[in-house]
């Protein structure tokens, strides 16, 4: 036997108001995600690390990412921008060099620096490296 007396009428009515505003409100938040034209991930902070095995795909800051235990990367790496192929003009070895060669050695080297350098950076921009 009951100890309290039911109000089966007046329950039925709270679930359904309760429905209808559950439903409202879900109508006015804009979805997560949206795939009637491919997938659309909505802006969102770096979400907790998942357990083990597990892999969170999400969109930050406008580029796709996953995160799992291991590490947190970019799952589309933007194409960097050229780095220029440095001349050189280096010739056989001589037992002893003049200034002229000696300053093409050092040109050479600097311009391979320079390469070098435009490359960290072009790696560094398009997310491939973080050093």
């Amino acid at each position: 036997m009951n100890r309290f007396p039911s109000d089966d009428e007046g329950d039925f009515s709270a679930l359904r108001t309760a429905v209808d505003e559950i439903q409202a409100l879900l109508r006015t938040r804009a979805p997560l995600t949206e795939a009637s034209r491919g997938w659309i991930l909505r802006q969102m902070d770096t979400p907790p690390i998942p357990p083990d095995g597990d892999v969170h795909i999400y969109a930050s800051g406008g580029r796709l990412r996953a995160l799992s235990t291991l590490d947190d990367v970019p799952l589309i790496n933007r194409q960097g921008a050229a780095v220029s192929n440095p001349a050189y003009t280096l010739t056989n070895a001589t037992p002893t060099y003049t200034q002229a060669q000696v300053q093409t050695i050092v040109d050479t080297l600097d311009a391979l620096h320079a390469s070098y350098l435009a490359l960290l950076g072009v790696l560094r921009a398009a997310d491939i490296i973080n050093t």
